[in-house]
């Protein structure tokens, strides 16, 4: 006896839209907020270009560029950043569409372009009001410099800065503290010594032999959590290959360090600094976290804030045993 035509469509559309369901199936909280995140960028930019005269379209690009700010989409919206700042050169949310075009050519390696975007906001700029605002984009467009060896660019960056809010005492303390950082490029590691959490010492000689990532992090640090899953990958590809890391936290007690690095099963060499015996923030020059620091064998500092395919792309050069 021949099965219905019609059960045989319910038949595949009951595999389609199960098999559907788990592909769908979320991963983590992170993938349920990306997803979220990425359809309303999605549907933004869809209703800003099907609607370019709407009332409500600044509302709309604010919207966008901040998701597009929080989540590094910088390449994605940079078409409608490009629009906005054609069709609305006065708009009110101009400085972010500005902010989107600068971290895309910073994205895609073109800096210096990039670095004449960022001298077209920063004229614009210069109240005090403003200072949050040029601090906060100049410390991230700085820092995606830095991450890809454009050093000179990141000083300029801050440079820069400081010319814009001359007056300010943070932004000069930040400024000089930052270049200060830069400047530790391809110096050797300061001389230390340090407790680490199982009481074992570590010198600044113990790092020298091998690729060192001096990370600087904390249990209650967002983005150092964020971070944490493609750090231990990194590890487990590259530790034999002649990579280390050394974290240092920032907590406040040593005891959720302790904990955080038990349950979480961190096979590197942990320092709490306020219980190492020295303090390695000074040592180091760290201002904020997430902050770290690529030592080479022979010592020496030769990269800052490198994370995730930045890391990997950086140790792939460096190393010659990477595991698979």
């Amino acid at each position: 006896m021949s099965t219905p035509r019609f059960l045989l469509s319910l038949a595949v559309l009951s595999l389609a839209t199960g098999a559907r369901a788990q592909q769908a199936t979320p991963s983590s909280v992170a993938s349920i907020l990306d997803r979220s995140d990425r359809a309303l960028v999605r549907d933004l930019g869809a209703y800003l270009r099907q609607n370019p005269k709407a009332d409500d379209r600044d509302q709309g690009y604010a919207a966008l560029f901040n998701k597009a700010i929080e989540h590094d989409w910088f390449a994605d919206t940079e078409e409608a950043a490009t629009r906005y700042v054609k069709n609305d050169p006065d708009g009110p949310v101009r400085a972010l569409a500005q902010i989107i075009l600068t971290m895309s050519r910073a994205t895609a390696g073109r800096y210096e372009e990039a670095l004449a975007r960022y001298k077209e906001l920063m004229n614009g700029l210069g109240k005090p009001e403003e200072e949050t605002f040029a601090t906060s984009f100049s410390e991230t467009f700085a820092g995606s410099a830095a991450t890809a060896g454009e050093f000179a660019t990141a000083k300029q960056v801050y440079t820069i800065l400081q010319e814009r809010f001359p007056d300010s005492t943070t932004v000069r303390d930040k400024v000089t503290r930052e270049i200060g950082r830069l400047d530790r490029i391809g110096k050797p590691v300061e001389s230390f010594q340090a407790i680490d959490l199982n009481g074992k010492a570590i010198r600044s000689e113990s790092l020298k032999g091998k690729y060192v990532l001096v990370d600087f992090w904390a249990t209650w640090c967002g983005p150092c959590l964020a971070e944490l899953p493609r750090l231990q990958e990194t590890y487990r590809k590259y530790h034999d290959a002649g990579f280390e890391i050394l974290s240092i936290s920032l907590d406040e007690t040593r005891t959720p360090v302790a904990d955080f690095v038990s349950t979480r099963k961190i096979p590197w060499p942990q320092v709490h600094n306020g219980s190492a015996g020295t303090d390695l923030v000074e040592a180091f020059g760290v201002g904020s976290i997430p902050a770290s620091y690529l030592v080479d064998p022979e010592g020496t500092i030769i990269r800052l804030d490198l994370r995730g395919q930045s890391l990997d792309a950086a140790l792939a050069k460096l190393t010659t045993r990477p595991l698979k």
